[in-house]
C-alpha cells in the first residue's frame, strides 16, 4: 500500500514538473518585436548600385560624398550610367579631371541635380523650384513638371521614391544642364515667340555670354495679345523690343522697390515700378505689365515672367 502511495506521488511529481516545465515554455513564447530594416543614405545606395557607378565617381571627385552621407531631407535627380553614357560620360572621364575649375563645374552641376527638401513623386509640381546649386546665394531653378514627371522639359524619371536615410532618389534618363536664362526659355514651350525673337534679332549670344542680366519674359499669349508675327519684322525693328525686356544686372523681385525706375539695354526704354500689390511696371507705350512669376534664377541672371510685351515708346 504504501509503494502504491509512493508510486502515486511520484507520478504526480513527475506530471507536476513536466506541467511546470510546459508553462514556462509557452512563457517563454513572446511575440517578437519586429524591427524596422536600417535606411542606407543617397551616397551608400549609389555607391551599393553599380548602375550608378559614375554618379558615384563624380560624387567622390567633387567631395559631396559626405553631403549625400550626412544626415539630410534631399532629393536627388540621380542619373544612372546610361543616361551620362548619353554625354559621353565615364568614370575613367570623371577620375582623370584634375583642374580644380573643371571639378568646381561639375560639383555645381551634380547640386544642379539636388533639392534640399524631400519631394517624392507625387509631389512634383509644375514649376520652377530652387536647387543646392547656388548664385549669388540663389539656388539656380530647376523646371519640374508632373503627370509624368519632367526636368527642364527633358529628363524623365525612370524610377522614383527609392527611400534613403537623408532623403529620397529619382533615377533620371539624362543629367541635368544648368540653366542660363536662354535655356529656360528654350526649355519652356511659353516662350517659343520670345525664343523665334530673339534667335531672328541674334540676340542669344549676348544673352549667353551675359555674367549677371534680369529678363522680363514675355509668354506667347502676351505676344498674341498683340498679333505679333515673327515674319513681319526684322532685325532691326526687333531688337529694340527685345532689349526693352532686359535689365544690365540682376535684380530680384524683393530688390524692387515702389517707384523705382529702372533704364534697360535698350536706353531710350525705362520701366516704372508698382509693387503695393505684387510687382507691375509700366515700360514704353504700355501700362500695368504684371510679373506673373518671379525670381527663376538661371546661371547668369533672373527671369521674370511678364503678361504684356513692352513696346517702346514712338
Amino acid at each position: 500500500m504504501k509503494k502504491n502511495i509512493f508510486k502515486t506521488a511520484l507520478l504526480s511529481l513527475t506530471f507536476g514538473a513536466l506541467l511546470v516545465t510546459s508553462c514556462k515554455k509557452d512563457d517563454d513564447k513572446t511575440t517578437p518585436t519586429p524591427t524596422t530594416p536600417t535606411l542606407k543614405s543617397i551616397y551608400e545606395i549609389a555607391k551599393g548600385d553599380t548602375n550608378f557607378s559614375i554618379l558615384v565617381a563624380a560624387l567622390d571627385k567633387t567631395g559631396l560624398k559626405e553631403t549625400l552621407t550626412n544626415a539630410g531631407t534631399y532629393t536627388v535627380f540621380a542619373p544612372n550610367n546610361a543616361a551620362f553614357r548619353k554625354e559621353d560620360v565615364s568614370v575613367e572621364v570623371i577620375n582623370a579631371i584634375t583642374d580644380t575649375e573643371q571639378i568646381l563645374a561639375l560639383k555645381n552641376a551634380l547640386l544642379y541635380h539636388v533639392l534640399g527638401s524631400k519631394v517624392k513623386s507625387t509631389e512634383v509640381l509644375n514649376a520652377y523650384v530652387g536647387t543646392l546649386y547656388l548664385v549669388n546665394g540663389n539656388g539656380v531653378s530647376l523646371r519640374t513638371a508632373n503627370n509624368p514627371v519632367k526636368l527642364n522639359n527633358e529628363a524623365n524619371v525612370v524610377a522614383a521614391d527609392i527611400a534613403a536615410s537623408n532623403g529620397i532618389i529619382h533615377v533620371i534618363d539624362m543629367p541635368l544642364s544648368p540653366q542660363s536664362v536662354v535655356d529656360i526659355a528654350v526649355n519652356n514651350p511659353a516662350f517659343t515667340s520670345l525664343v523665334g525673337a530673339l534667335d531672328k534679332a541674334t540676340l542669344v549670344s549676348t544673352l549667353e555670354e551675359s555674367a549677371s542680366i534680369t529678363v522680363f519674359a514675355p509668354t506667347n499669349d502676351a505676344f498674341n495679345a498683340i498679333n505679333f508675327k515673327l515674319e513681319d519684322f526684322t532685325k532691326e525693328q526687333l531688337t529694340p523690343i527685345l532689349t526693352s525686356h532686359v535689365l544690365g544686372t540682376q535684380v530680384r523681385s524683393s530688390q524692387i522697390k515702389n517707384g523705382d525706375i529702372v533704364t534697360t539695354l535698350n536706353t531710350n526704354t525705362k520701366l516704372t515700378f508698382n509693387t503695393t500689390a505684387g510687382v507691375k511696371f509700366n515700360g514704353g507705350d504700355v501700362t500695368d505689365i504684371t510679373v506673373t512669376t518671379a525670381d527663376i534664377q538661371a546661371t547668369n541672371g533672373v527671369v521674370h515672367v511678364i503678361n504684356k510685351v513692352v513696346l517702346p515708346a514712338k
